[in-house]
């Protein structure tokens, strides 16, 4: 540990990312730091604060490496990409692709599915992590549109029952509103969990309207999530800008960092643009034209790049056209 305290303490106090090594030489954990002296540092002195997890780290680390990046968001994005390749023990999140799944809607039974694995058959929708969450998800949309059971044609939930024969075109049409959900084009399941929890209030039945309360939060989350998804799987190019001490661009498609630069003099959006786009080959467009979806790797850069520059930075949405 004293080694590594001295290497510490001459590390720059600079932005990076360091990967803590055990006695094999294996990386163990990865973490990235604004100031990675600071961070670094911090591992090796004494602190009553530092959790049991970081002190059992700490007795296990006899090296570490380090890489220097531009700025903190730049070590955020190394982070990600190293521990999807390291898969370091101490790191819990984006390190545990078992927990990922995909939500599967079929027109037949089963009709709402949690698949390990992208498949071309009904609409599917994620990565999402994790599958008790989903879970979680697919127990509320099953409790609102009653899909399976013996309750399934009891009663009307899309609109009510005239005859016998509209049992089924109803049914049908609770499907088209989960799948609406699902494509981020309808807040019927959120207005009807909604009005779930106001009905059981209004019978002062406030157990059940706190449990509803609960399920519409998760839905809530899970929806707000499910948007981002999509909006990263569309063919639309995302502009990221973050300025510091120098101006810093990245260009981002279909779950790929596909290019960054940087100026010290702040250019104009449209000079960025161009010089972002000519750094992609070609055969990268056209394989990104061709891309379904996001892999359980993938997935895990979309929040990091839209919730960090959409907090320090700016994202513009540039065109729906893949350039040639």
């Amino acid at each position: 540990m004293k080694d590594c305290k001295r290497k510490a303490a001459h590390l720059p106090e600079t932005p990076g990312v360091y990967l803590m090594k055990d006695h094999r030489e294996k990386v163990i954990y990865i973490g990235k730091a604004k100031n990675l002296k600071r961070r670094v540092s911090s591992y090796f002195v004494h602190n009553k604060n530092h959790s049991e997890k970081v002190k059992q780290l700490v007795q296990t680390i006899c090296d570490f490496d380090y890489q220097l990046v531009a700025t903190e968001f730049d070590a955020l994005l190394l982070e990600c990409q190293l521990i999807h390749q390291y898969r370091p023990f101490y790191n819990q999140q984006m390190n545990h692709y078992e927990e990922y799944g995909y939500f599967q809607l079929l027109d037949t039974a089963p009709y709402l599915n949690i698949l390990t694995a992208w498949s071309d058959h009904g609409l599917i929708v994620g990565p999402f992590y994790k599958k008790s969450k989903m879970q979680e998800v697919k127990q509320i949309i099953n409790s609102v549109y009653r899909l399976t059971g013996p309750l399934k044609f009891a009663e009307g939930i899309v609109y009510p029952y005239t005859t016998e024969n509209d049992r089924e075109p109803e049914f049908q049409a609770r499907l088209l509103e989960i799948k609406a959900t699902l494509l981020g084009r309808s807040e019927m399941l959120l207005k009807r969990v909604e009005q779930k929890v106001a009905d059981a209030s209004e019978r002062e039945d406030f157990e059940g309207a706190a449990q509803w309360w609960t399920q519409f939060l998760v839905l809530q989350r899970f929806l707000r999530r499910n948007r981002q998804l999509l909006a990263a799987m569309n063919d639309t190019l995302f502009l990221g800008e973050l300025h510091e001490t120098q101006h810093h661009y990245y260009l981002y498609l279909k779950g790929e960092l596909l290019s960054r630069t940087s100026y010290k003099r702040r250019p104009t959006e449209e000079q960025a643009l161009k010089k972002l786009l000519r750094s992609v080959p070609k055969q990268k467009w056209r394989s990104l034209a061709a891309k379904k979806y996001l892999s359980k790797e993938e997935v895990d850069l979309f929040p990091l790049f839209f919730n960090y520059l959409n907090r320090h930075g700016k994202i513009t949405k540039v065109s729906h056209v893949h350039p040639q």
